[in-house]
């Protein structure tokens, strides 16, 4: 997806936002994207309380089969334990896998996919458990076993209310199905009371904490895309901040602090440092003859070009004002510094940028001051400038389009000066 389509559908979310909290309505309804995060957040709840759970979890089912296989014994051990095999097993396995299942690869992928017919199968086996009963002093256990596992479904597994609703409806008439096909005694009055009436209190309920938890995701989307925006705002000012308006590569600002925390560290490790100093040959010949617009569409294209020479991450070209250019090579010598000076004039060469008023050559190129040092305590960062800057002025001197080395002049030949 293209940056523009990414920023129209951030737009088109964050309108999205802003009017559902602004006008609450009784149903929020997500579009796809918003939708796809707020169940994965679920998902992530859901799996959350199963972890914390799950010992809880199964020492309810223990005490729950315990109680039941000492007070109603008879009941599960009759027609060859057919309650037990067909019923309490089952159940136990579907229990484990809702516990355990979000370790199978996949699982967790398709959380609420998988766990759907596991959580209708498991309401529908205690719907078989009660009907088994009915005729037993085990009825109203039962029962009571229902409306929990209801509960826990409800709550443990976060499915959306519509999904709830319908994993109701249908373990409700799966177990009145089996109820009818096995030829089970049915109370249909307290099947409407125990299952129909209180899962519509469950549904409602977690209908109405669905809701308050959909606006409270969007208020969290609203918080993140706002803290997004100042991040980018903040980056933009810090480019702003630090980079050339017209080149775009660093300005003189971030320059100077470079070369400020490079100084400090070649005079501690005592390791060389090289300053390339860059001027564009006849650049007010060139407005004069080109104009304005053409001449900042050349100062573009010589950063450019200077940058692209650069081979090592900390290595920095900066404008430094105007047509000057500086280039800042830590823990480099003069040999290196000379190859990245050649390379510099070459790709400049490259660009072939015509420059008809120029007396260097008949397109646009450059001179280049080097300086190569070796910081000692007390000298001022300075120094290099204005040996770079000395270089620079060698190189314009002898015709241009080339680069000169900084050479120190001996003290008896600067004394005679």
């Amino acid at each position: 997806m293209s940056t523009s389509a990414i920023r129209a559908n951030r737009a088109s979310d964050q309108q999205f936002i802003r009017q559902t909290l602004a006008e609450r309505p009784l149903f929020c309804i997500f579009p796809p994207a918003i939708k796809a995060g707020f169940l994965n957040k679920r998902v992530e709840a859901s799996l959350y309380y199963i972890r914390s759970g799950q010992w809880l979890l199964l020492l309810m089912f223990a005490v729950i089969a315990a109680v039941a296989w000492t007070w109603f014994r008879e009941l599960f051990a009759a027609d060859n334990f057919l309650l037990l095999k067909l019923v309490e097993i089952p159940l136990g396995v579907s229990i484990l896998f809702i516990i355990y299942g979000h370790r199978i690869p996949g699982v967790r992928e398709h959380f609420h996919r998988v766990m759907f017919p596991v959580a209708t199968f498991q309401i529908t086996l205690i719907h078989l458990h009660i009907f088994l009963a009915s005729d037993s002093d085990y009825y109203l256990y039962a029962i009571f076993n229902q409306m929990i596992s209801m509960l826990l479904v409800a709550l443990g597994l976060r499915f959306t209310t519509k999904v709830l609703a319908l994993i109701y409806a249908l373990s409700g008439l799966g177990g009145l199905a089996l109820g009818a096909l096995m030829h089970l005694p049915i109370d249909l009055l307290a099947f409407g009371y125990y299952y129909v009436l209180y899962g519509i209190v469950v549904i409602a309920l977690a209908g109405i904490a669905e809701r308050q938890e959909r606006f409270g995701f969007l208020q969290e989307l609203m918080v993140s895309h706002q803290s997004k925006e100042l991040a980018d705002l903040n980056r933009q000012l810090d480019r702003i901040a630090h980079h050339d308006a017209l080149t775009g590569i660093p300005n003189r600002r971030s320059f100077d602090i470079a070369s400020e925390r490079e100084w400090e560290i070649a005079l501690r490790e005592q390791r060389a440092l090289s300053l390339l100093l860059l001027d564009v040959d006849f650049f007010k010949r060139y407005n004069d003859t080109y104009g304005h617009e053409s001449g900042d569409q050349c100062l573009k294209t010589v950063a450019h070009a200077i940058r692209d020479t650069m081979l090592r991450p900390a290595d920095l070209a900066a404008r430094y004002g105007g047509e000057e250019f500086v280039v800042l090579m830590p823990d480099t010598d003069e040999a290196g510094a000379a190859e990245v000076a050649e390379r510099i004039l070459q790709a400049v060469d490259a660009c072939g940028i015509p420059h008809a008023s120029s007396s260097a050559a008949p397109h646009v190129t450059v001179s280049i001051g080097i300086t190569t040092l070796l910081p000692v305590p007390g000298q001022p960062l300075k120094d290099a400038i204005r040996q770079a800057d000395e270089a620079l002025y060698q190189a314009k001197e002898n015709g241009r389009r080339q680069f000169r080395v900084f050479r120190q002049a001996p003290r008896e030949e600067a004394l005679q000066d």
